[in-house]
């Protein structure tokens, strides 16, 4: 027995048992929940079934069930509400949203996950507009990125350079770039200008090191890109397919000639002003504001049903059956829109055992830990908007999101000397201890300690006025060569169930532009 266990009173147990009882109490109150909505599914299905023997079936509106009700579930169910499907949405967690969340820390409403959007394609701002919250776009501060970088024992920040796209930097002979790797680096970065562009790179399959690495050399890539696809793939350049990590970049490569003119012509094709925006009063209003039309239009969101199992009969008058909670719902169509794992799970038993995809197992201990902080020095934003760190610097943290620089509407909110700063743990295919032990208040400690360094300011557990963590395991996408053979494998497996589609960021790629444009193009048919 610990010490811990061996200094319990009577009281504390008393205590306990009855706090495991008040949470038994509210699964089992969830549980009902789902179940009372679910079967009210279910009566609406059988009524409707018993309505098709006696009518047309032409007259009666197709039921679609999405299964998963994170950002591309909710815009797939939206999309087939719009198109005439009788719609339910089935999610195995208590809440809505996926990858977009919010968490309440010291009295202030904050993202716990997604906090912004790309500008460049409109593709997020357009759907916005549908939802009515164009208004609600907010811009950022302009502030600048930051780096740290060093050995560890001494550190260096630096604003990342202006030009750069995921740290690849457009102007090559610059102070900025100079700075950071070096005079030495740096004219071997500027033969970049004056080698001729290989030919093949046109159309062979490339990754965002091999291209860095071969254009500009490898301190480039360590100290300037790297840091940056760490913070925003958690992954590493070498697992990152060119195409996904910089859509365009290819082709501009090609009619440039070179990697920086390349960097350069994106750029001036980008709108002006920052290259992502945010919503006032965070991204998860966009969760709401979806939600909300959902079940205005007469959607059922269903919380706490996770499905166990997706069945397909070719002849049935309905040819899906969803199992959830010891129910059974009859569909028309059925939209799967849940992270990699759980999907293959409910795909692989539908198709021939030749073509089953295998699941990528993936270590991805992955945490963003959120910090309140009263502490006026970080007024002046020591460090702009945020910071990307190096591997070699010593850190913990891959990333720090000065939040209250980065949006203006944040930093109105909290109030003078007051600061909300995120830091991400952890990359995709390694272990973090430190994240997977779960040990939330060590976590908190470590973020406390590596935010002090990253920002220049030393910050104590009495600056903290609240934290909060949130985790991520399956729901980072898998990038590169992989990925995108399972996402062919996926199509065609797809192609033979008529009626049944796989949405999702691991399919679609990391952002919500790509996940929405995604579930958007699965789900385009009107109701049969």
């Amino acid at each position: 027995m610990s010490k811990d266990q061996r200094s319990e009173t009577p009281a504390d147990l008393t205590s306990k048992a009855s706090v495991a009882k008040t949470r038994r109490a509210i699964t089992s109150d969830a549980a009902a929940h789902a179940l009372r909505l679910l079967e009210k599914v279910r009566n609406a299905t059988e009524a409707q079934s018993a309505k098709r023997a006696a009518k047309d079936a032409a007259d009666l509106a197709p039921h679609a069930v999405v299964i998963g009700g994170g950002i591309a579930g909710l815009v797939a169910a939206r999309d087939l509400r719009q198109t005439g499907h009788r719609v339910t949405v089935l999610e195995s967690s208590n809440s809505f949203g996926g990858c977009v969340r919010h968490a309440e820390v010291a009295g202030l409403q904050l993202d716990a996950g997604a906090e912004s959007f790309a500008v460049r394609g409109g593709t997020v701002a357009a759907y916005l507009d549908e939802l009515d919250l164009s208004d609600a776009i907010a811009a950022t501060s302009g502030a600048n990125a930051w780096l740290i970088h060093g050995d560890g024992e001494k550190n260096l920040a630096h604003p990342l350079p202006a030009t750069a796209l995921m740290g690849i930097p457009g102007t090559v002979r610059s102070d900025e770039v100079r700075q950071i790797i070096g005079r030495t680096a740096t004219v071997r970065a500027a033969a970049d200008l004056i080698t001729p562009m290989s030919k093949k790179w046109a159309t062979e399959k490339l990754s965002l090191a091999e291209v860095v690495r071969s254009r500009m050399g490898q301190s480039v890539l360590d100290e300037l890109v790297a840091p940056v696809v760490n913070g925003v793939y958690s992954t590493d350049p070498a697992q990152l397919d060119i195409d996904v990590a910089a859509p365009g970049l290819r082709q501009a490569m090609q009619s440039t000639g070179s990697l920086a003119r390349a960097v350069t012509q994106l750029q001036s094709l980008a709108p002006a002003g920052s290259r992502v925006a945010g919503l006032q009063g965070g991204m998860f209003t966009m969760i709401h504001a979806l939600t909300g039309a959902l079940q205005g239009s007469g959607v059922a969101l269903v919380r706490n049903s996770p499905v166990t199992e997706v069945s397909r009969d070719p002849q049935g008058d309905q040819p899906y059956t969803v199992h959830t909670l010891g129910h059974e719902l009859k569909a028309d169509r059925v939209v799967i829109a849940t992270p990699a794992a759980a999907a293959l799970e409910l795909l692989n038993p539908l198709l021939p055992q030749t073509q089953q995809i295998q699941a990528q197992a993936e270590n991805n201990s992955i945490a963003l830990v959120m910090l309140v902080v009263d502490k006026p020095e970080l007024d002046d934003a020591p460090r702009g908007s945020g910071v990307l760190v190096s591997r070699n610097a010593g850190l913990k943290a891959k990333a720090l999101t000065h939040a209250t620089a980065k949006w203006p509407w944040l930093a109105e909110e909290a109030g003078p000397g007051t600061h909300v700063v995120r830091l991400s743990f952890g990359r995709i295919g390694e272990h973090e201890p430190l994240v997977e032990s779960g040990d939330d208040q060590a976590l908190v400690e470590q973020a406390v300690k590596d935010a002090s360094k990253i920002l220049g300011v030393q910050l104590h557990q009495d600056d903290v006025l609240g934290s909060s963590i949130s985790r991520f395991s399956d729901m980072v996408p898998l990038q590169g060569g992989a990925a995108a053979q399972r996402r062919e494998k996926v199509a065609q497996a797809v192609q033979d169930l008529e009626g049944l589609d796989v949405v999702g960021a691991w399919l679609a790629g990391t952002g919500l532009s790509r996940v929405i444009a995604q579930a958007r193009r699965a789900v385009a048919i009107s109701a049969r």
